[in-house]
């Protein structure tokens, strides 16, 4: 039977929301690492692109589906899996308690129910974010468009004269120059340096990107976080390239004493943007490469990779639970496999095939067999009291005739006939 609209709506929200928990996840991880042992490294270029492909990880990992079989897996990477999904263990969102509600004589349907108030919610963000995004693009767009006469082509960029209008920044190929501020040749050669870094290393892609995930995911506030750090990178990037083989204390002077306004253009990279002390004790900081804190968030990654990304193949076994047997008689002993009930348990439990088209039906359940122990230990009139489907009767019957025999009751010192009834558990973990 097909599940009501709203039902599966509730459904794809629950998935949806232990999706945004694993992103965030690898989010905060991530960020732990860059912050702990990458942050305050000179490899710019290097902290770069650990930011972008901690973003790309954060949002595809918990969306990719692979599986690995846990029987072939140590241990300890089946607990630290099983540990970082625990969140979808048990659902988040029950479907159907999320969309029912009791009408009495003087109640009526809510006008929103708490589901519906948070998915308007939600898009209410969204709607908001694409809409500021695409207004500050057709700023640009405007400024570029009003300030064509003075704009000119320099090598690969155009140099956009602004007259005090809004200060020097660049966005993608465009270097807006604030041509009223006065500077030296020296200097002015140095900012217009750092801004060309800006548009040569394609920075402004970095702030689009994160813009757009802004855009989704607005509610997170690692994703407001992470632009800031992407800005800060950028910054020590093209702070270091402006200084080239020029004077650095002639920079430095010209960093503390720039104010600039930001006058709304906030995606932009522009040279006043980051704290000034920031970059100017990097600026003094020595450069080395520390080969170990470059390589330590590789095994992270693998690990978030692994908890995130790939799901157990389910486990099949057979259990038999204890028998009992069917008489009110007064037996002297009771019929017992001859090679006792734990090996013939387990011989059975290693014996029992899952079948083929069980594990397709994702059949779990209990069957009970019934079987008369006559006088010679032989097991005659076998009877499924409870039925399973799906082949498995035929694979209990298989793995039976291959067990041992069992030894009769006793009464009165002589070998009796007796009825044993055994519950075998079909289960998938």
């Amino acid at each position: 039977m097909k599940q009501h609209p709203t039902i599966e709506l509730l459904e794809s929200l629950n998935i949806t929301v232990i999706y945004l928990i694993e992103s965030a996840t690898c989010l905060a991880v991530l960020y732990l690492l860059y912050h702990f042992f990458l942050r305050n490294e000179k490899s710019f270029h290097y902290n770069r692109a650990y930011l972008l492909v901690a973003l790309f990880i954060s949002v595809s990992f918990p969306m990719m589906e692979f599986s690995y079989n846990p029987a072939n897996t140590p241990g300890f990477f089946n607990s630290l899996h099983q540990l970082g999904n625990g969140v979808g263990d048990d659902p988040i969102i029950e479907a159907e308690r999320a969309y029912s509600y009791t009408i009495t004589a003087k109640s009526e349907r809510p006008f929103l129910l708490w589901w519906e108030a948070l998915l308007l919610l939600y898009v209410t963000g969204v709607t908001f974010g694409l809409l500021k995004l695409l207004v500050r693009i057709r700023q640009f767009k405007e400024v570029i468009w009003y300030r064509r006469h003075a704009t000119r082509f320099k090598k690969n960029f155009f140099l956009v004269q602004t007259e005090g209008m809004m200060p020097t920044f660049s966005f993608f190929n465009y270097l807006f120059w604030d041509n009223s501020q006065e500077y030296s040749e020296e200097e002015k050669e140095q900012v217009i340096a750092h801004e060309r870094a800006h548009i040569d290393q394609k920075h402004s892609y970095d702030i689009l990107f994160i813009e757009i995930l802004k855009v989704i995911f607005w509610f997170n506030p690692l994703m407001y976080l992470y632009k800031a750090l992407l800005e800060e990178v950028h910054e020590y990037a093209a702070d270091k390239a402006a200084i080239g083989n020029a004077n650095p204390a002639i920079y430095s002077q010209l960093l503390v004493r720039t104010v600039f306004k930001k006058m709304g253009m906030e995606y932009g990279s522009y040279f006043g943007k980051n704290k000034t002390v920031k970059r100017l004790n990097m600026m003094k900081k020595v450069a080395s490469t520390n080969y170990f804190k470059l390589l330590l968030p590789v095994p992270f990654i693998a690990l978030l990779f692994f908890i995130f990304s790939f799901d157990a193949l389910p486990i099949e076994k057979v259990i038999i639970e204890n028998y009992k047997v069917e008489a009110n008689e007064n037996f002297e002993s009771f019929p017992e496999p001859t090679i006792g009930i734990e090996d013939w348990k387990s011989f059975l439990e290693s014996n029992i095939v899952y079948p083929e088209a069980a594990k397709e039906a994702n059949l779990e359940g209990e069957m009970l067999i019934s079987f008369n122990v006559n006088q010679y230990g032989n097991i005659q009139e076998l009877v499924f009291s409870k039925k399973l489907g799906y082949e498995t009767e035929k694979a209990v019957l298989e793995a039976l005739s291959k067990s041992s025999k069992w030894k009769p009751a006793t009464k009165d010192g002589n070998n009796v006939p007796s009825r044993v009834e055994v519950p075998i558990v079909f289960k998938k973990s």
